[in-house]
């Protein structure tokens, strides 16, 4: 049995899963994260499967998104970077308010997410050394390169952009491979992915086991996937948390 709540911690609003009666009590945690347009209640299977599995499991609204939302899709579309610069910093908040609370063991935080959820998932895996495990269905570290054509911000020279934003882009995987390898990573992608390549996942995989033949890598590809996360791929996401976390 799995118990899931609505709550806003500090005007980020949250679906808050946990193994059913076990709120109260000192839990290993998942903090999951959905991708661009969607919302943490699309995501929500994921918080109930690893709950069920015995996480306590955090799926937040990214700025601008969910209970969060923008009205004008223009203005999201156009902010896409700042939206995923902010995951990183409402994650801080987040691990640091559960862990204060006494409901996250810091010994056992893990990171997830799909899409944009999964490129703030390489940003936390970078950024934050309390990181045990980390799943990224259908993401990418590589935010320099990426973000000349995906969602490039058309509304700000590069040298702004890059003012914004260097936050995020000081977590560009490029050159943190040794960083990375330290722990356990689940990396899923769709070949037929039309949004974030399947090569962002590729040329990850590669430069893992350049470093040390990938030994912490869990990495699954489905060739007829396209930019859509997969049942398996829910399953499996689940599975990798359990063996590593």
């Amino acid at each position: 049995m799995v118990e899931m709540y609505e709550e806003n911690v500090e005007g980020i609003q949250i679906i808050h899963a946990v193994p059913a009666g076990k709120y109260h009590q000192k839990l290993p945690t998942v903090f999951f994260y959905h991708g661009f347009t969607s919302s943490k209640e699309l995501y929500s299977y994921f918080g109930y499967n690893l709950a069920k599995a015995g996480y306590r499991v955090i799926l937040p609204d990214a700025l601008m998104h969910g209970a969060r939302a923008e009205s004008d899709h223009s203005v999201l579309l156009s902010h896409f970077w700042r939206i995923l610069q902010n995951n990183v910093s409402d994650l801080a908040l987040l691990k640091e308010t559960f862990v204060a609370r006494g409901l996250a063991d810091e010994a056992r935080l893990g990171v997830g997410g799909v899409s944009m959820g999964g490129m703030t998932t390489l940003a936390a895996l970078v950024h934050f050394p309390w990181v045990k495990a980390a799943a990224s269905l259908m993401g990418s570290g590589y935010f320099i390169s990426l973000s000349d054509h995906l969602f490039p911000p058309t509304h700000l020279s590069r040298a702004a952009f890059e003012a914004q934003t260097s936050l995020l882009l000081g977590c560009d995987i490029s050159d943190k491979i040794a960083l990375i390898a330290q722990k356990p990573l689940l990396v899923w992608h769709g070949e037929k992915d039309d949004v974030v390549p399947f090569i962002e996942s590729a040329k990850l995989k590669q430069a893992l086991e350049e470093y040390n033949e990938g030994a912490n890598l869990t990495f699954i590809s489905e060739p007829e996937a396209s930019h859509k996360v997969s049942v398996s791929a829910s399953n499996r996401t689940t599975d990798f948390f359990v063996s590593h976390l």
